[in-house]
């Protein structure tokens, strides 16, 4: 696969000398955090850690390298990879990989493949009303083709979160997700984004509006 970019990339902290390229977002080398995914009746179903190994500053922003151990519902590994993470001109670069479902990345992972992506993007300037841009990403294998669209993403509100890492005052952002593999399938989530850590919560539900799952932030250091 020629890029990887997966949910554990929106969660960095503390790297003040680089935050006025966008305030959502501040990272310091070494940095370790994880991310823990649960189904609608609470029960783990599986967990990310991850380290950022390097950071390289442009003259416009920064690109950021993190290595992630992505691991099952019953805590064995199962994926592992580095990673890129991009702001520039005050907006940070992310691939849609995350909206891909797990056992799908395992079956695409010994193909040969072609990514094609229209990356999200997270401005510094996020308020209360405001619309955001939608991403894609298509991936096409020997057997098999997947695409998958974000549309109508909006900030709905502010919002308190608390997760096991902490309490964080967030932006709620909802959206629509549509995969196409064989048949379609469309859902909504929403993501909560806090100044200086990035998203701290993500909610997945399907066509009717019942919960799926969520991923929290459950640790930093």
């Amino acid at each position: 696969m020629k890029r990887a970019f997966l949910l554990l990339v929106v969660m960095a902290f503390g790297f003040e000398s680089w935050a006025q390229c966008n305030p959502f977002y501040n990272l310091q080398e070494g940095s370790k955090w994880e991310l823990t995914s649960y189904n609608a009746k609470d029960k783990v179903t599986g967990r990310q850690i991850n380290e950022l190994r390097s950071l390289d500053e442009k003259s416009n922003g920064w690109i950021a390298t993190v290595y992630f151990q992505s691991f099952d519902k019953k805590d064995e590994l199962v994926y592992e990879k580095e990673v890129e993470l991009e702001c520039e001109d005050g907006v940070i670069k992310m691939d849609m990989e995350r909206f891909i479902p797990e056992e799908s990345l395992q079956a695409f992972k010994d193909m040969n493949m072609t990514v094609e992506v229209d990356n999200l993007e997270w401005p510094s300037d996020l308020s209360v009303g405001k619309s955001l841009d939608d991403g894609a990403i298509t991936i096409s294998g020997d057997f098999m083709n997947m695409k998958v669209d974000v549309t109508d993403r909006k900030v709905e509100s502010k919002e308190k979160i608390t997760t096991p890492a902490g309490t964080f005052d967030t932006f709620k952002v909802s959206y629509n997700v549509k995969m196409k593999m064989m048949m379609s399938r469309e859902s909504k989530a929403v993501d909560y984004i806090a100044e200086n850590v990035g998203i701290v919560r993500s909610e997945s539900y399907n066509g009717n509006g019942k919960l799926i799952g969520y991923t929290l932030l459950t640790m930093h250091e």
